[in-house]
């Protein structure tokens, strides 16, 4: 979208509608174009950020250029005190398109087993049988329909048709260290290496504005505003009958729905008086509905970067890659055309029976679409899938314009730790197989000698986020949950949840497609009140 597409949402906001869905992003643009395909609702999707600037978004290799400044609240973290007391950027997309706009583009199914541990934890209805169905319906996949795929869903999921010459390399070395190499990562097996798939179609980001609220924004019952921020939802007594924003309130006849993500929906709630009394006390918010569980459970999957150099330049030199951004622009391929290319989805102990830790293998071998790096370099992400920490947000004030206090409680729990440890030498072990040590380096900044004592100050001074915040408003019926299996916020008529933060533990992969599926299955639910 241009900049002058981008003033069709500006404008007034409308008096009154059906359903109010706060958060543009991968489930409130969902929610939008769902929930407007039935004539008889009206819709108001509203969009705290601006129209994301199409020229960087679409470009994949330009997706880290998006994480900062307009298009991403940077959510600075309190100290870490698993990450040697540092403060870290918990990004998430600010804009229309959310994350879905800014993100890897990395396409990951959750595994049964995530979804089977929902069901079991008090998420009735959400286990994988009932969940599969949805993440078909969402994929327009390369591979076809079949048991785990769909075919001319909304969403395009592809693997990298124009591959970096390292990563034939990285599955091989993966290969000659015994994993299975796996031809579809979201398939009956799903523990090996193989290649990335993602959210590109032609070399270009496929978002959720593609799949979904481009071709709903003709309808006449919807309307999209950006750069309208939700200060408090209106209450009356416990019913939701609106939002208060800056521009004025609007009211909703239907419901409310909170699409804002595992940092913003708690926030907004905790500002509306649904939360922990003591918290809302201390900020003078009258308590409408005393709800523990607010804010809390914020986790995500701890991440460790590692840089290898290139000695072997002539991968990146010759060809292609002599002039990324002219190739790009004039094939869509290159180094710009993806961001990550393959994988490795393993176990830290043998003793697992499901995987836990994630090893990508990342292009970096230009920056951004400017010149080659003095010393190029290859990346690898080591990530663990499933942590045991858990943190929060809560109000730094009961001022809509202060930002909440974010504590994701990184490696609190020495097992995240000793994890992610095993992680960091696995992804050392990797690289020393002849087929990726014979054209790089020693790893950036690792002591060759692999001492626990080292790897544990490089894993301090280094690991950080994987943005993918999840859990600060879980589905359940416990005490401690926000919102049922229906989704309803506990307590508050007329108040719906559809984001990350219900999910009541973070899936072993990327989170994108799980929000996709989580929102329509979303949409079904609300349609039927």
């Amino acid at each position: 979208m241009t900049d002058v597409e981008g003033d069709r949402f500006q404008g007034p906001l409308p008096a009154v509608v059906d359903h109010i869905i706060v958060g543009a992003g991968s489930a409130g643009a969902v929610l939008a174009a769902r929930l407007s395909a039935d004539p008889d609702r009206t819709v108001l999707l509203l969009e705290a950020g601006e129209v994301i600037d199409e020229d960087v978004a679409r470009v994949p290799g330009m997706a880290s250029t998006l994480w900062a400044g307009a298009s991403a609240y940077e959510n600075l973290t309190v100290p870490q005190q698993g990450l040697a007391g540092r403060r870290v950027a918990l990004a998430t997309g600010r804009g229309l398109g959310g994350g879905s706009s800014v993100n890897g583009m990395g396409w990951f199914q959750a595994f049964p087993e995530d979804f089977e541990g929902w069901a079991a934890g008090g998420a009735a209805g959400w286990g994988w049988a009932d969940m599969a169905p949805y993440l078909r319906l969402i994929e327009d996949h390369e591979f076809g329909a079949g048991a785990y795929h769909g075919a001319g869903g909304p969403m395009a999921v592809t693997t990298p048709y124009h591959l970096h010459p390292t990563t034939a390399r990285f599955i091989a070395a993966g290969a000659s260290l015994g994993w299975p190499v796996i031809p579809d990562l979201n398939g009956a097996t799903r523990e090996g290496i193989g290649l990335v798939q993602s959210n590109i179609r032609d070399g270009v980001r496929h978002s959720v504005l593609d799949g979904y609220l481009n071709p709903a924004l003709g309808r006449e019952n919807l309307t999209v505003r950006t750069a309208t921020a939700v200060q408090r939802i209106a209450l009356d007594g416990t019913r939701a009958v609106g939002v208060h924003c800056a521009q004025g309130e609007v009211r909703a006849r239907r419901s409310v729905v909170v699409c804002a993500g595992a940092l913003r929906t708690p926030h907004l709630l905790l500002l509306s008086g649904i939360g922990p009394r003591d918290q809302l006390g201390r900020h003078g918010i009258p308590v409408v509905a005393d709800l523990p569980g607010v804010g809390a459970n914020l986790h995500d999957h701890p991440l460790v970067p590692l840089a290898w150099p290139l000695t072997d330049a002539s991968a990146l030199r010759g060809g292609y890659y002599e002039d990324p951004a002219a190739t790009y622009q004039m094939m869509r391929r290159g180094p710009l055309s993806a961001v990550g290319q393959a994988a490795a989805v393993l176990r830290s102990d043998p003793g697992l029976t499901v995987p836990d830790l994630q090893l990508v293998l990342a292009l970096r071998g230009v920056d951004a679409g400017r010149d080659p790096l003095p010393t190029p370099v290859i990346i690898s992400l080591v990530a663990l899938l499933t942590p045991e920490s858990r943190g929060s947000v809560t109000l730094r004030s009961g001022d809509p314009a202060d930002l909440p206090l974010v504590d994701p409680g990184y490696l609190a729990e020495q097992s995240d730790h000793d994890r992610l440890r095993a992680g960091l030498r696995t992804a050392l072990d990797l690289f020393a197989a002849p087929a990726l040590a014979s054209v790089t380096g020693p790893a950036v900044g690792v002591p060759e000698d692999r001492r626990d004592v080292d790897l544990d100050d490089y894993i301090r001074a280094s690991a950080g986020p994987y943005w993918h915040a999840v859990g600060t408003a879980r589905i359940g019926s416990d005490e401690m949950s926000v919102v049922g299996p229906d989704l309803n916020v506990h307590g508050i008529e007329g108040l719906q949840i559809a984001d990350a933060s219900v999910f009541p533990t973070i899936p072993r992969c990327n989170t994108q497609a799980t929000v996709i599926a989580l929102a329509e299955r979303a949409a079904e639910l609300i349609k039927q009140t």
